[in-house]
């Protein structure tokens, strides 16, 4: 297990003495990093780079280097925030706030010495943050925030002060412009790449590299994912597990780099035969590296016999060539050539050996299980000591050059692959060395005859936005995804405006707003609004159809005569009122025939009762060839006109047109006598 410590200052000495103490206890004391990296380096590969804001990581030239100032605290302080918070990111996160205090000390103090920080300093650094990261501004931000409180309380500074940065994330998220939209789109895998890796998928390369990336991949599109994620699958990740119906599905075993923690992510149906597939090619080909490192967890005072492994005793002296056929060196089949290669000045045994004061006639099998052990990944047995994951459980564990094209697998070394073995595979990199990609090694390329490249984080964008599609819901999203946070979703969905506009109009409850028709199918109140009358409150559903009758300014004056009633309103193809109709026509026809008889014996009111029953009938038959007729289009609204129709705002209105007249014809006399009066003619 790795050593931390929790550094406490002297209260007693200044800020400065406190800084030095706690560079000088950090690279005595804390054991995080890789066995390879050296604390005098300014590059830490697989970490981080010690450059300024805004240049390449990689590139050391003296003039790129943070100043030589603030460096050791620089390495001090992310080596620190690395031992409490083993994220996978975290170095290369925490070096943004240094990178940002830099360049503001120089300006402002003249010196990089970080215990001079203070209110003016960190308003430089702000500057200095949306300048040179501003796609990222308000993570910067955030490492400000944690740089001045871990100063503040550790008292590396020299006075006490209060300040808070508060970069908000970049506008750029979020847009709906076409810039924006542009944005969204390109996070998501081009169509026809993703079709490339299902032909590679399908066609097994047999080469290590590309079977490791494509398998990687295809786990990587069995459910969204990251790197580290798959990285530390365990080799029985695979769980089967029945449904409530009795269906056997298949899930993941993950551990969530974002909060979440253990979880079974659900493969979905089509892709369970491919998920199966990638993990038995990929165990295929780390069968030997966990067989390795099952055999450090037994046999710590043995060396690893392997198939090449010279079949001697642990203490008896080994040839150049017995030493490199322990070792996996490849020495072209010479005894004086494997000499040579063994006494190469970038051979790491030669520096093991020169380093114990062993030289090359002293080697035997025990020698070289020190030097095997002294190769072991940091932190062996376990690969992830948090997710209770050994190297030898774990899916991918593999020998170093596992994944080279050119050098010789070594069969003692214990390596895993990193984020940037799948990386670089998949992605131009940019560098002296131009690197191929399985892209290019299987000669696939865009459209426009330019190189293919794809990151793995746009597949798990793709994933995402395409369960945004399939309607899942958010927190299942987010279960699914690995995160705690379901407000974290929205940055992974990249629907379009369109396939949005698509999805509401299938809502059966946003249908029904369209019209009557879809109301009365979805069973949602009809406004008379909906019926071409004025007024957004409820109709009163009546046999046929619908009464636009107000019922606050009097009550029905037809009493429910609704047939002959033209504020009756019916919908076409609602059939459940058409058939009542046709009941209501035939009883209206029986009634028709009763009164005609009563009118043949002569009873009193027969003839005015007859005529009602036609007119009701005829009226019948004309709303039943309306709803029925193919030349009207459903949820058409249908409303019968009737010239003779009483109700008394025709009264009021024919009476108070009959006043109007009677007040012409009036006036036009008055208008005349006058005239005769004043002796003038009238016009």
């Amino acid at each position: 297990m790795a050593k931390i410590f929790k550094f406490m200052p002297n209260e007693s000495v200044g800020a400065k003495a406190n800084v030095q103490a706690f560079i000088a206890r950090c690279r005595k004391d804390l054991d995080v990093l890789a066995p390879e990296i050296e604390w005098d380096s300014n590059f830490w590969r697989g970490e981080v780079g010690f450059t300024k804001a805004g240049v390449n990581a990689r590139k050391v030239e003296a003039e790129s280097l943070l100043d030589q100032d603030i460096i050791s605290f620089a390495k001090a302080y992310v080596t620190y925030q690395k031992a409490h918070n083993p994220c996978v990111r975290a170095t290369a996160r925490r070096i943004m706030a240094i990178r940002c205090i830099e360049p503001a000390l120089l300006k402002v103090k003249n010196v990089a010495d970080i215990s001079l920080v203070d209110p003016v300093v960190l308003d430089q650094a702000a500057a200095v943050a949306r300048e040179c990261y501003p796609a990222t501004a308000y993570q910067a931000s955030s490492e400000l925030n944690r740089l001045v409180g871990f100063l503040l309380e550790h008292k590396l500074v020299e006075r006490g002060f209060y300040w808070r940065c508060a970069i908000p994330v970049s506008s750029k998220i979020g847009r709906l412009d076409r810039a924006g939209k542009k944005a969204s789109q390109d996070k998501l895998p081009p169509e026809h790449v993703l079709h490339y890796m299902a032909e590679m998928f399908s066609n097994n390369p047999q080469s290590s590299a590309d079977k490791y990336v494509v398998s990687l991949f295809a786990l990587l599109m069995c459910a969204p994912s990251r790197i580290s994620e798959v990285h530390d699958l365990p080799s029985d990740c695979l769980h089967y597990e029945k449904d409530q119906s009795g269906s056997e599905k298949l899930g993941l075993r993950f551990y969530s780099a974002k909060g979440f923690g253990p979880t079974i992510k659900w493969v979905s149906t089509a892709f369970k035969d491919v998920a199966v597939t990638a993990v038995e090619r990929i165990k295929e080909l780390t069968d030997e590296g966990r067989r390795a490192a099952k055999w450090y967890e037994e046999h710590m005072d043995k060396f690893y016999r392997h198939a090449a492994c010279p079949l001697v005793h642990e203490d008896a002296l080994l040839t150049p060539v017995q030493i490199c056929d322990a070792l996996g060196i490849e020495y072209a089949g010479f005894a004086g050539q494997a000499r040579k290669v063994l006494k190469n000045s970038s051979s790491p045994i030669r520096a093991f050996l020169e380093g114990n004061s062993i030289s090359l006639d002293e080697v035997t099998l025990a020698v070289l299980n020190k030097y095997a052990h002294s190769r072991l990944p940091k932190g062996f047995p376990w690969k992830n000591e948090k997710k209770q994951l050994k190297w030898s459980d774990s899916l991918f564990c593999m020998r170093v050059n596992e994944l080279h094209h050119q050098r010789g697998v070594s069969p003692i070394i214990v390596w895993g692959p990193g984020s940037s073995s799948i990386s670089s595979a998949l992605s131009i990199t940019s560098g002296v060395r131009e690197m191929q990609t399985v892209w290019d090694r299987s000669g696939y390329k865009n459209p426009d005859g330019s190189r293919v490249s794809l990151t793995t984080h746009q597949v798990r964008h793709f994933l995402n936005t395409t369960a945004q599609r399939g309607d899942l819901g958010q927190f299942d999203i987010a279960r699914w995804s690995g995160r705690a946070n379901v407000s974290q979703n929205n940055t992974y969905n990249h629907m379009s405006d369109d396939e949005y506009q698509e999805k509401i109009g299938s809502f059966q409850a946003l249908k029904a707003l369209a019209g009557p028709l879809e109301k009365i199918t979805a069973n949602s109140p009809v406004t008379l609004a909906d019926l071409g009358a004025i007024g957004d409150v409820m109709a009163h559903v009546t046999e046929f159809g619908f009464c636009v009758h107000d019922y606050s300014m009097l009550p029905c004056q037809k009493h429910r005569d609704c047939l002959n009633c033209t504020e009756q309103v019916c919908v076409k193809g609602d059939e459940a009122k058409v058939a009542r109709l046709k009941l209501q026509r035939e009883a209206i026809f029986l009634q028709l025939a009763q009164a005609e008889h009563a009118l043949a014996e002569g009873y009193y009111g027969a003839d005015r009762w007859t005529v009602h029953q036609k007119q009701t009938l005829d009226r019948a038959d004309q709303l039943i060839a309306l709803l029925q007729s193919d030349d009207i289009a459903p949820g058409a609204i249908v409303r019968l006109r009737c010239d003779q129709e009483f109700s008394p705002l025709k009264r009021e209105l024919a009476a108070k047109s009959s006043q109007s007249k009677l007040s012409e014809s009036v006036g036009g006399e008055t208008h005349y006598s006058l005239g005769e009066s004043h002796g003038k003619t009238p016009d």
